[in-house]
């Protein structure tokens, strides 16, 4: 009788694929499932046992030597001094480099001969983060307004609406036809699960003041993602502004999620030296526009130690981050001023990482795909510290050339994954596999306001899974997401970001009228899910495992946004005119070639032909499954699905893939790896993500 029920069940799940199809895919699946998975086992043990051995082996035969800290002395073997903890030299120049292993010109202590202490004075130094910039505050049940709007303190605001600065509005969706069918779309009621419950308990954070509602928006499962109405956030442009003068009402509607953010200010800087031992006070210099050097007004500045996280490691410390080798090119800080005056800082960015001058440059598509397989996550712990900007393209040119391919305004497709967290106080990965994270993004190529250059403007799309950090699924500014001293992984993990500049899926098409954005289709496609993981479609909770997570669905945002367009196009008989009576168009040529990127990450994304049933409905989410029942019968039903599209189950699986479709298909690869970055934490080390 079992026998019986999975076969219905398999016919169940490969629905509408021909009878040969379905025997060649549930042989792949049982082979796949049964054969890999035994072998993965045995493989990792034997790996397993053998590292030990020749770690015993190499400690055997590798003598101990001692050094002093203080009064007392440790014995510690060869393979750990990398990362020693040094003992703090106020004045050592050579520091950095024995820490970092790289070089820095700021690494001595230097008293600069003036340090402005009167915050106006050094006020034009620091600019706003956004023009429509507040703080989200979720009404009570009974102060509740249609449609899901929320309150809003606002923060900042422009020059000609000034008089909001410091009210709290009323902030509303727009009645835009399309804007209301995604409110009404995500818009759920919230009731919590035993499941959602559960994780709770275990220390994550669930929308708990939601809980019980009903048809709760977009804006509202924003606002009350935390405990507390602490999401600060700045509003996409245009912003319809009203000031009802006659009741002291504001009121402030919006088409598109707002951006999370940080901080209330920004400015540019240098760290000199910490103003004292036991201090997070930071002598800084700020960068002049004129010399173009950091030899701009001198200040002190808070970089406050955050508290480490129940595993005790803390995501960012100021230990040494002035003798940091990305110190000499700057930090954006983001923060603001406490009630002394000085400014405390939330959230740093290397200026290094923004700027559009490549460390490497790799030409030609056998380079380029050799780099992203064997070298992009090369010897990951001896990089501790540092960050690198790699420039692939497929073209095979010159070694010498000199090529710049952004200019001003130009937007490319984000693939993020990171990696873990080892060294003596990081993770224990099970069967020693770092799953890490995978997500979207857009970077856009703007005019830095404090330097006048070309730098990314990077925004994340998390399709994030409820967590103890309070890390809110939704769109995030750079800094947010990677540079949150408390909540941000620049330094505890390492990081990397992959930007695409593909036109074909960066640039709108205009058919005779008919305009067509893939890179609009796939911003909404991945704004329903957001939501969605915000609610946990109604549960409360967005739970991850091996087989269902962040990744995956993401994956499916990519499937959705190819169906829809290749169905827009084919249902359309203007759009297939003008493709007729213009076969030489650049936007022709355009369009086949995003034709053939889609079918090529098709069959990344689905290698075995067969569509997971939810991506065809797209009525559940894979890291939505809290309300299932987690038996035996369960757990297979996921394998099943993980094994029908295999390609996506880890994040750096998935990055590496869809990058070299990209690659394939022409589109040069930015890519921007980062190694716990910032100060320096002796317990941890960077470890890459598993890849297979």
């Amino acid at each position: 009788m079992a026998t019986f029920s999975l076969i219905g069940l398999t016919i169940f799940l490969v629905s509408g694929q021909s009878f040969n199809q379905f025997i060649l895919t549930l042989g792949l699946i049982i082979l796949a499932v049964v054969f890999g998975l035994t072998a993965f086992i045995f493989i990792r043990i034997f790996l397993n046992w053998l590292q030990a051995k020749l770690d015993g082996s190499r400690h055997f035969v590798r003598r101990s030597f001692k050094i002093k800290t203080g009064n007392s002395t440790v014995n510690i073997s060869e393979h750990e001094k990398v990362f020693l903890e040094p003992r703090f030299v106020e004045s050592d120049g050579n520091l950095t480099a024995t820490i970092f292993g790289g070089k820095s010109d700021i690494s001595r202590a230097i008293q600069p001969e003036i340090i402005c202490e009167n915050s106006a004075a050094v006020a034009y130094l620091y600019k706003p983060i956004a023009l429509w910039h507040g703080r989200l505050i979720l009404p009570s049940n009974e102060q509740r307004q249609p449609y899901g709007t929320v309150f809003f303190e606002i923060i900042n605001a422009p020059k000609k609406h000034q008089n909001f600065i410091g009210k709290t509005a009323f902030l509303k969706w727009s009645t835009n036809r399309e804007v209301q069918f995604f409110v009404h779309a995500v818009s759920q009621d919230i009731n919590f699960t035993q499941e959602t419950k559960k994780s709770q308990k275990s220390g994550n954070i669930h929308p708990d003041r939601l809980n019980g509602w009903r048809n709760v928006g977009p804006l509202e499962t924003l606002a009350g993602s935390r405990l507390e109405d602490s999401v600060t956030v700045m509003l996409r442009r245009p912003v319809i502004a009203i000031n009802y003068s006659s009741s002291d009402r504001h009121e402030l509607t919006i088409d598109r999620e707002p951006v999370q953010i940080i901080g209330r200010l920004c400015a540019l800087v240098s760290i000199l030296q910490r103003k004292e031992p036991d201090s997070d006070k930071f002598i800084v210099r700020h960068f002049n526009k004129t010399s173009r050097q950091f030899d701009g007004a001198a200040e002190i500045i808070r970089i406050p130690q955050v508290q480490p996280d129940k595993h005790g490691v803390a995501r960012s410390t100021n230990y040494l981050i002035e003798q940091s080798p990305l110190n000499p090119d700057g930090w954006y800080i983001y923060g603001e001023r406490d009630e002394d005056s000085i400014f405390v800082v939330q959230a740093i960015e290397p200026r290094k990482i923004a700027q559009l001058t490549p460390d490497e440059t790799h030409f030609g598509l056998k380079k380029s795909l050799a780099y992203l397989s064997s070298q992009n996550w090369e010897n990951t712990p001896a990089q501790k510290g540092q960050a690198k900007i790699v420039l692939l393209t497929p073209n095979d040119a010159t070694e010498n050339a000199s090529i710049s391919p952004w200019q001003e305004g130009d937007i490319g497709i984000v693939i993020h994954s990171f990696g873990g967290i080892g060294g003596k106080k990081g993770e224990r990965p099970p069967l020693g596999i770092v799953t890490g994270h995978f997500a979207f993004g857009v970077a856009k190529v703007v005019r830095d306001r404090f330097t006048s250059e070309l730098r990314f403007d990077i925004e994340y799309k998390q399709v994030y899974a409820h967590n103890p950090d309070g890390i809110v699924a939704g769109s995030s500014k750079w800094q947010s997401y990677m540079g949150d001293l408390q909540r941000g992984w620049l330094g505890d993990r390492p990081v990397c970001d992959i930007i695409c500049k593909l036109d074909c899926v960066c640039c709108d098409y205009d058919f005779g009228g008919i305009t067509l954005s893939p890179l609009t289709e796939l911003n909404q496609q991945l704004d329903i899910m957001m939501a969605r993981y915000r609610s946990g479609d109604g549960t409360g909770a967005s739970l991850v495992t091996p087989a269902t997570s962040c990744v995956q669905d993401s994956s499916q945002t990519i499937y959705a946004t190819i169906k829809k367009i290749t169905s827009e196009i084919e249902s359309n008989p203007q759009i297939q005119d003008w493709l007729k009576t213009h076969p030489t168009d650049a936007q022709t040529e355009r369009f086949h070639q995003l034709v053939a990127l889609g079918e090529s990450l098709e069959k990344v994304l689905i290698p075995l032909g067969i569509v997971r049933p939810d991506w065809r409905r797209n009525s559940r989410l894979v890291g939505i499954d809290s309300e299932l029942k987690k038996t035996f019968f369960v757990g297979i039903v996921n394998m099943i699905k993980a094994a029908i599209s295999y390609r996506t189950m880890l994040p750096r699986r998935t990055q590496d893939e869809i990058a070299k479709v990209l690659l394939k298909q022409g589109a040069f690869l930015w890519i921007i790896r980062t190694n716990q970055v910032g100060g320096f934490d002796p317990d941890i080390e960077p470890i890459a993500p598993t890849g297979f």
